[in-house]
């Protein structure tokens, strides 16, 4: 059976869709993404080492987001979100 690659919450704020993926230079990263008022779907993303080990840390990060962690990691996406669009989360 292979492991789930993304997990999808909802919060009172919409949708957070957590991925574990690798960026465009094929580095390990976990992105979270949301749709705050205002703007499209918008991202970020922790990095993890190029290698072996960094996919297995980037994993295990993974195996540990739930929607309270989904939540605080997109605080500063919807903080960013109010400053440019004025309007409220």
């Amino acid at each position: 059976m292979s492991k789930p690659f993304a997990r999808l919450f909802e919060t009172e704020n919409g949708q957070i869709l957590v991925k574990v993926d690798s960026d465009q230079d094929g580095v390990p990263e976990v992105r979270f993404y949301t749709s705050p008022p205002g703007l499209g779907v918008c991202s970020s993303s922790f990095l993890f080492e190029d290698s072996d080990s960094g996919w297995e840390r980037a994993r295990k990060f993974f195996d540990t987001v739930d929607k309270e962690l989904a939540i605080d990691a997109t605080k500063a996406i919807f903080g960013m979100a109010r400053e440019l669009t004025g309007e409220a989360a």
